[in-house]
């Protein structure tokens, strides 16, 4: 009887796990049925454009509406990612509109992908998308490819003076010509003044004008018309990433009582703020080897030498920071400043007579 029992249990038991495993297979069967058949309903936009602007890399993409959207049953979203040249990685955006304007390196190909978000009645309240879709545009190219220039850069000196340098490619009967425009220009401008070599344009100076910091600014360097073609090169950064600032300057070395030196300096003249700038100081004694103290924030720095030196040499050079810039350049070094046994330093003023003088154009000797 126990035995009878038993079994009966043990088959209650089975038939309750077999209810409740077909349950939830049946569960999971007819959810992923909905969602598949959910995601296969949605369609991608239709009519997808892409326009260039005549920016030189401002591209104006759009869109329709899926063709079996029915608006007032729901809310359609889309999502576009493209690749960003400026910043060299994919990006991605999600927008009830039907444009959108972004940048690209026209020498590249333009790559685009867009899909459709619904959500609504339609959805069961529940979001669902469609399939990719992908767009590749390319701008059409003229010239010999090794006609394009090599080596191209440029430099923001001082953040007030933009100069960009580059090196010839294979051309005959033909030269370049730089365009440029960044946003608030009205139209792309052509460089006022080249820098030449043996007759070719090779650099461009722009001079101080209304170029913006945090803005891309959008290059292209081609040939002129009328001439042979020149395979177009094109190129995009923000002036801050590219700047280089001045030497820092009244550098002044003094001794105190010990073996203790004393360094202080002011930040470079021009646009950068003080605390977007860090500092690299060289130094060396008698053996005359330059020695290296990292990235430095102040404008004053004490050395313990151990060895007492007969002589002993400073210089510093700047560069912004990464809290204020992605990049850029260091500056050139400061003129060197020494301590010699038996002499002042270079310069005997404090640093704040030194600065004033400075600032007023009086020469030290004349004080």
């Amino acid at each position: 009887m126990w035995n009878q029992n038993c079994r009966t249990g043990h088959n209650m038991v089975r038939s309750i796990i077999f209810q409740c495993l077909s349950g939830i297979m049946v569960y999971l069967i007819v959810n992923a049925k909905w969602a598949t058949t959910s995601v296969m309903n949605v369609h991608p936009p239709s009519n997808v454009r892409v326009d260039d602007l005549g920016y030189l890399g401002i591209m104006n993409i759009t869109w329709e509406p899926p063709v079996s959207l029915n608006s007032s049953h729901c809310t359609a979203r889309y999502e576009l990612q493209h690749y960003d040249a400026n910043e060299q990685r994919w990006k991605s955006v999600r927008t009830k509109q039907q444009t959108y304007s972004a940048a690209f390196n026209l020498g590249k190909d333009i790559v685009i992908k867009i899909r459709t978000y619904l959500k609504g009645a339609c959805t069961d309240d529940k979001e669902v998308w469609s399939k990719w879709i992908q767009i590749n545009e390319s701008i059409p190219m003229q010239g010999d490819p090794e006609s394009s220039v090599q080596d191209f850069y440029c430099i923001y000196y001082k953040f007030e003076t933009l100069r960009c340098e580059w090196k010839a490619g294979k051309v005959s009967n033909s030269n370049y010509k730089l365009q440029y425009w960044q946003e608030g220009m009205a139209e792309k401008n052509t460089c006022d003044h080249y820098l030449k070599t043996k007759g070719i344009n090779t650099g461009c100076i722009f001079g101080r004008q209304e170029l913006q910091l945090f803005s891309n600014l959008f290059i292209c360097v081609t040939g002129i018309p009328g001439m042979d073609p020149i395979r177009p090169s094109y190129f995009m950064f923000q002036l801050q990433n590219i700047g280089k600032p001045g030497a820092p300057e009244d550098v002044n070395i003094s001794k105190s009582q010990g073996d203790e030196f004393i360094l202080d300096w002011w930040p470079p003249s021009g646009k950068i703020p003080a605390h977007c700038l860090e500092y690299e100081i060289q130094y060396k004694d008698q053996t005359d080897t330059w020695k290296t103290i990292a990235e430095h924030r102040e404008t004053t720095h004490s050395f313990n030498i151990s060895t007492p030196s007969p002589r002993f040499c400073v210089r510093i050079h700047g560069k912004t920071t990464k809290y204020c810039t992605d990049d850029g350049y260091w500056s050139d070094w400061s003129t060197e400043s020494c301590w010699e046994v038996g002499k002042s330093s270079d310069h005997s003023s404090s640093p704040y007579s030194s600065f004033l003088l400075h600032k007023l154009g009086i020469s030290y000797e004349g004080v």
